[in-house]
């Protein structure tokens, strides 16, 4: 395969990235959402010219069996890395977090004790003549006289839930007791049984756990996949053992110079990207299966595990890590030779080639940063500052503007194209003057963790928890939406886009949709 050197936006940056039209990368060619120049969109979506599906492939599981990694393209295959959760019959038994989820548990730590105590007393006390849509109503009431707007946006209608069941409801000390055991399993059927006799819990709570608990054990293998763009078909498939680690894997491989780099449970892999080989693989130190994607650049390949590492394309050696970049969630990006990191709390910039902390500004999401020019924009969960332009400098970047809004989720990343923004997450769509942050428009919309598209001048982005692909043109004068087509994707996955052609994860596996 050969690569060529592109500068983006009159800047330095630097990337290395096939000559003809592919998506080697999480967020495409030059990680920024933004498809080669020969992707084009309709004008206008109607039926006559909406996506047609070409193709599914077989079985892929995701979420919590597969999670919500995306897929690139290169050379006609499509790639995706997923740690495939699968389960064996076993004697053992566990209360894991699937088993708690399950089961209705919330975590309740951003609710005061008092406001907790408040609520299980007004349920356990509940009016049996309060029920149906007169329940509904009394219950959206309490929320919002009780429970602040931030956490509504995360608790309300799990609040409101537990006042639906009523008396019925797991009492909280319940889940802090399951908790407790978690981590460990029972032996036997007959062990999780006594244990449960042991708690004295109401005979009703007793019979959900049980019923909860399953009688399997999950493991995983980690797998990278190829695919024909044509036909959907399996081209080859590496697989090695692994270790589940649930909807948290969702990295996004990366194809450079005939290889495939890829991030799985508890190794990143390389291997061949024509027949699926290993070249190498290297131990992950941070947490199990980090959902953040590689950049690879001048003979390094940079991911965010606990930790920024470095490891050499060719090797598989780890050259340098910085413990300063702290998350798993987050994908790096690049601005000349500086590695941009949301981490934490904030925005880090990490030496390219040395590793060393170059400076630390506010900041801090599970967004990747977005380059254009000297301007870097980011998400944010610092309260006041959900979106944040910096105009980078040699020596450290200057905060240029914030904008605040209230939302559950901030993972989506930004669109830049002709000196504005374009945010189409957390349930908003915004355009902001890059330069001024001043808002051409913003309208809410069913927009949450997915980033968008950019091709032709339209972006695309879904919408109803991935049910529909809406197109959307990019300019900042008017919204308009140029209109919707049925996909079915998963929502917290991201599209890509070669050609006429829509590659998109879904629940059951990976589609391909084709423009007229």
């Amino acid at each position: 395969m050969k690569f060529l050197h592109s500068f983006v936006c009159g800047c330095c940056l630097v990337f290395t990235f096939p000559a003809q039209a592919d998506w080697p990368q999480w967020r495409g060619p030059t990680r920024n959402g933004i498809t080669d120049a020969k992707t084009s969109l309709p004008a206008q979506l109607t039926e006559e010219n909406a996506p047609v599906k070409v193709w599914d492939s077989d079985k892929i599981p995701s979420d919590r069996e597969g999670g919500h990694g995306s897929v690139s393209i290169a050379d006609g295959k499509v790639f995706l890395s997923v740690v495939w959760h699968s389960a064996e019959p076993s004697q053992t038994r566990q209360i894991d977090r699937d088993v708690l989820a399950n089961l209705g548990y919330r975590g309740t730590s951003s609710i005061a004790p008092e406001v907790v105590e408040k609520m299980e007393t007004d349920r356990m006390n509940l009016s049996r003549r309060l029920r149906g849509s007169a329940l509904d109503e009394w219950s959206k009431e309490w929320v919002e006289t009780n429970i602040d707007p931030k956490t509504q946006l995360s608790l309300g209608s799990w609040i409101a839930g537990r006042f639906k069941q009523g008396p019925a409801a797991i009492p909280l000390p319940v889940y802090e007791t399951l908790l407790e055991v978690s981590k460990e399993p029972f032996a036997n059927q007959a062990e999780l049984e006594s244990w449960t006799d042991a708690q004295n819990f109401d005979p009703a709570v007793r019979t959900k756990i049980l019923a909860a608990v399953p009688d399997t054990v999950k493991v995983a293998e980690d797998v990278v996949l190829c695919l024909d763009a044509e036909t959907g078909s399996e081209i080859w498939r590496f697989s090695e053992p692994g270790t589940p680690t649930g909807r948290n894997s969702s990295s996004t491989p990366a194809i450079a110079d005939g290889q495939v780099y890829a991030v799985l449970s508890e190794n990143i892999y390389c291997v061949d990207a024509d027949d699926g080989s290993e070249i190498w693989r290297a131990p992950l130190e941070g947490k199990k299966g980090p959902a953040s994607s590689p950049l690879v650049h001048e003979g390094k390949v940079y991911l965010q595990q606990s930790r920024l590492s470095a490891f050499d394309t060719k090797t598989g050696e780890e050259l340098w890590n910085n413990d300063a970049v702290s998350t798993v969630n987050p994908s790096p990006a690049l601005w000349k030779d500086v590695v941009l990191c949301n981490s934490k709390n904030e925005l880090i910039g990490v030496d390219a080639y040395a590793g060393g902390t170059l400076w630390k500004v506010p900041g801090g999401g599970d967004g990747t940063p977005v380059v254009s020019g000297d301007y870097v924009i980011i998400n944010s969960k610092i309260e006041g500052k959900n979106l944040m332009a910096y105009r980078m400098t040699d020596e450290k970047p200057i905060e240029v503007w914030s904008i605040d809004f209230l939302a559950r989720r901030y993972g989506s990343s930004p669109v830049i194209t002709d000196d504005h923004v374009y945010y189409l997450g957390s349930s908003r769509h915004l355009c902001i003057d890059l330069k001024t942050g001043d808002i051409k428009w913003e309208r809410e919309a069913q927009s949450s963790l997915s980033s968008p598209l950019l091709a032709d001048g339209k972006l695309l982005v879904y919408e109803n928890k991935g049910g529909f692909a809406s197109i959307i043109e990019a300019v900042p004068d008017e919204y308009r939406v140029l209109g919707r087509a049925k996909i079915g994707a998963l929502y917290c996955a991201s599209p890509a886009m070669v050609g006429r052609d829509l590659f998109l994860r879904t629940k059951e596996g990976v589609s391909c949709f084709r423009f007229p």
